[in-house]
C-alpha cells in the first residue's frame, strides 16, 4: 500500500479550503486550533458518496460557528451573512442550524452547517 500518496479525500478537502480562500473567506480544517472569534469557518472531514472510473465525489461539512451566544441581532445577522457568503462561494443552496461542541468548551457553540460537494480525479 502506498501511504505516501495524498488520499483523494484529503485532496478534496484541500480543494474546498482553496475555494473558500479564493473567495476571500478565512477557513480552517484544523479543529484542534479552531476557536471562533467572533465567528469562524471550519471545514470538516469528507464523506465518499460516489466513485467513478476517473474520480471520486465527496460531501464535506462546512460549519460556521459563533464564538458567543446568539443573544443579540448583530451576532445572529453576522452568522447568517457569513453563511450566505460561504454558500455562494461553494454554490450550495442550503444550510441548517446545529450546535458545535469541542472538548475544551463545556457548552456548545451555536453554528450553521452546510454541505459542499467536491469531485476530484483519481490521479493526484
Amino acid at each position: 500500500m502506498n501511504v505516501s500518496a495524498v488520499a483523494p479525500a484529503l485532496r478534496a478537502r484541500a480543494a474546498l479550503l482553496e475555494e473558500l480562500e479564493a473567495a476571500g473567506i478565512e477557513a480552517t480544517g484544523d479543529s484542534g486550533a479552531f476557536y471562533p472569534q467572533p465567528i469562524g469557518v471550519l471545514v470538516g472531514l469528507p464523506t465518499l458518496v460516489g466513485r467513478l472510473l476517473d474520480g471520486r465525489t465527496f460531501t464535506i461539512p462546512v460549519v460556521i460557528v459563533a464564538g458567543e451566544a446568539l443573544n443579540n441581532e448583530r451576532i445572529v445577522g453576522d452568522l447568517y451573512t457569513i453563511a450566505d457568503e460561504v454558500a455562494a462561494a461553494l454554490s450550495t443552496a442550503a444550510y441548517r442550524p446545529i450546535s458545535y461542541r469541542t472538548s475544551g468548551n463545556a457548552d456548545p457553540w451555536p453554528a450553521l452547517e452546510l454541505v459542499a460537494t467536491v469531485t476530484v480525479s483519481e490521479e493526484g
